[in-house]
């Protein structure tokens, strides 16, 4: 229930923090590692763990959600019409200094995610309940038609192959319009 009250959280941030979010998604095994299940939301594509079961998205502005191993993944298909992906990051991260119990944001790395213009990951720690969690968003986008795709995962312990996977597994289609 902790994890659903984080999620509700956060989720509650990004939806003050966001005007517009939208797309569904569908998930395919079709190509995908063993134990991973391929899943494509609005823009962006990503593998996640097969056995992480979805449960209905925490805030308005994520569209998928998908719980396992005491780690949350949520992915927003379609985040924001920010000209980067680190402009699209202050979405997240500012609301999280204000709203997140010993938030400590750990700045963005630049990554490259297949068919992206623009990618960064930000690490970062929080408290919930008092309990210390650990985080990473993951924004990819385009321009010169400028749109971004954003994947929020957290949990108490994040494993960092689970995430590396996640990460090198991203794939993010253009639009033109």
């Amino acid at each position: 229930m902790k994890g659903r009250a984080l999620g509700a959280a956060v989720a509650t941030l990004v939806a003050f923090a966001t005007t517009s979010c939208a797309g569904g998604g569908s998930d395919d095994s079709t190509g995908s590692a063993d134990g991973w299940t391929k899943v494509t939301v609005g823009q962006l594509t990503l593998e996640r763990p097969s056995d992480w079961t979805e449960e209905a998205p925490t805030g308005e502005k994520w569209t998928k959600r998908f719980v396992g191993d005491g780690v949350e993944l949520q992915v927003a298909g379609e985040f924001s019409e920010d000209p980067t992906a680190s402009a699209a990051l202050s979405r997240l991260d500012l609301p999280a200094m204000v709203g997140l119990e010993n938030y400590d944001g750990g700045g963005a790395t630049k990554v490259d995610v297949k068919g992206a213009d623009t990618a960064v990951r930000s690490d970062f720690t929080f408290s919930d309940a008092g309990t210390a969690k650990k985080g990473v968003w993951l924004i990819a986008g385009q321009y010169p038609y400028p749109r971004t795709s954003a994947v929020s995962i957290t949990g108490s312990s994040l494993e960092d192959s689970t995430v590396a996977h996640i990460v090198e597994s991203l794939s993010y289609e253009k639009k033109n319009s």
